[in-house]
């Protein structure tokens, strides 16, 4: 992380101070003693956030059988906490939303933040998630790091947004080439500068890797994050809206354990209830297709592409095999995971057994990798695993793929690509990370290489052969070309013939 970067962003006099009713209410959140009066004495310093509490908790959002007229009625039927957490949103969030960005609008930001907020509320409460009432306002700050960037960066973080074409996956990747941190990093370091609770900096820090974050707040940053997966569903370019309600299905299914049925209630809870609060955060919430349509679209979609895998059961195209490994995906490097690359070697070695042409592989595994991690800390080394799986996805042939075999180890998995053309695929693959640049703290300037091993099957059927072989055979390649120094290529002979040579 560049933290003198950091430093100049949380200096700049662009940033808004700290709303005082904030102040006080964040003061609440740590006091587990206070009183609803002392809560109703705070809120009376600014009637419009109280008026704003009372409407929010008498929409449908929260279907209350009977109207609310005070502060205390709501802490009463809600908690204190619920009432404490919707106060510091209030608060906070119409000083943020004040702030513009240069030939940037932010709208589309807050318009994401509030489907994520109302998500990440709706499932938590349904699912009585610990910390479920925190879920909301976690959800509107998760991008605080965007907002900062922004006001701080200006025209520079702009370049950056407009890449993403509203994609916000590619986001952290392109933040952390352009400036060396990402605004995960930013937004937790402005929430610890103004002593925001524990638990939402946790989730500021964690909301692109839930997986990361401390157990007991899993399931709340799980639900912030599967919210901003919904939010992708309505608010993607429509030609990818399709894919972003699998992905949504998926992470329901895998997080919570949800059915296609209630995910897809979710889906139209979120959407009802962020229409019902944008009108109250003065956020747009407007989207063209109701969540009925998104979940039909996507079943449509999986129904044609089903008819499709049976009509090319014998080819190896590339974006079908993107869908049906949806489930062996690495969120890190955006390639197959470890069970993905398994089923892949099968499949295409059966493949090459059965029509006799030839299948490669390449090992790959990232040179000095552990002292990278060591020295430098674990943001750089993630940066270091997505600049290399770029490198090879750059380079993979047609009809190819690249999987995270596990830790800085990768396959590329190559049907079709003999002997000869898999060593030129691997040299233009090493010179390319040769050529990256990392910088790092100090200014100073990181140079990474990587070991590769080459294994070929000629399709040949030998007795034996298998696909543990051949992955096995370009693992020993690869060690033997680190042990020569790294940076450098080992390839061993045809599996068929089981005869290492130099490469």
């Amino acid at each position: 992380m560049d933290q003198q970067l950091l430093d100049r962003i949380l200096k700049c006099d662009r940033l808004p101070s700290f709303p005082a009713i904030a102040a006080r209410v964040i003061e609440m959140c740590g006091d587990d003693n206070v009183s609803i009066r002392e809560l109703g004495e705070v809120l009376a310093q600014d009637p419009a956030i109280s008026t704003k509490i009372l409407r929010t908790i008498n929409s449908s959002f929260y279907g209350l059988r009977h109207r609310i007229t005070t502060v205390e009625r709501a802490t009463g039927m809600l908690g204190l906490n619920a009432v404490k957490m919707l106060a510091l949103g209030f608060s906070l969030v119409p000083q943020l939303k004040s702030m513009g960005g240069e030939d940037f609008d932010p709208g589309f930001l807050w318009k994401r933040s509030l489907f994520a907020s109302v998500g990440a509320h709706t499932i938590g409460r349904e699912l009585q998630f610990p910390h479920h009432e925190e879920a909301f306002i976690s959800g509107m700050l998760q991008d605080l790091g965007v907002i900062v960037l922004l006001q701080a960066l200006r025209g520079k973080y702009v370049k950056v947004l407009e890449q993403t074409v509203h994609s916000h996956g590619k986001l952290r990747m392109l933040e952390l080439e352009a400036m060396k941190l990402d605004h995960a990093e930013v937004g937790e370091a402005l929430a610890q500068k103004w002593i925001l609770p524990p638990i939402l900096i946790s989730v500021i820090r964690h909301h692109e890797s839930p997986d990361e974050v401390e157990p007991e707040y899993q399931p709340l940053v799980r639900s912030i994050a599967l919210g901003a997966k919904a939010a992708d569903c309505f608010l993607g370019p429509t030609e990818q809206q399709d894919a972003r309600t699998r992905a949504y299905l998926r992470y329901a299914k895998q997080w919570f354990d949800l059915d296609q049925d209630r995910a897809g209630k979710f889906l139209e809870q979120i959407q009802t209830g962020t229409t019902e609060l944008g009108k109250l955060f003065e956020i747009d919430s407007c989207v063209e297709l109701t969540a009925q349509d998104l979940i039909t679209r996507a079943n449509q979609t999986l129904s044609d592409l089903s008819i499709q895998m049976i009509q090319d059961a014998s080819k190896l195209e590339h974006e079908n095999q993107q869908l049906s490994d949806q489930a062996h995906y690495d969120p890190l490097t955006s390639t197959l995971n470890r069970g993905g690359l398994d089923q892949l070697l099968k499949q295409t070695f059966d493949e090459s057994s059965r029509t006799g042409k030839p299948l490669s592989v390449i090992f790959l595994d990232a040179d000095k990798f552990k002292p990278i991690n060591d020295n430098h800390g674990h943001h750089v080394g993630d940066h270091v695993l997505q600049m290399v799986a770029s490198a090879m996805n750059e380079s993979v042939p047609t009809g190819g793929r690249v999987g995270r075999y596990g830790g800085d180890e990768f396959t590329m998995v190559m049907p079709g690509i003999d002997a000869v053309e898999a060593v030129s695929i691997a040299e233009k693959i090493r010179r390319r990370v040769e050529q990256f640049k990392i910088g790092i703290d100090g200014g100073r300037i990181l140079s990474i290489t990587v070991s590769i091993g080459l294994a070929t099957y000629n399709g040949s059927g030998v007795a034996g052969a298998s696909f543990e072989q051949l992955v096995m055979t370009a693992d020993k390649a690869m060690y033997a070309a680190k042990a020569a120094g790294g940076n450098n290529i080992f390839q061993a002979a045809p599996i068929d013939q089981n005869v290492p040579k130099a490469g």
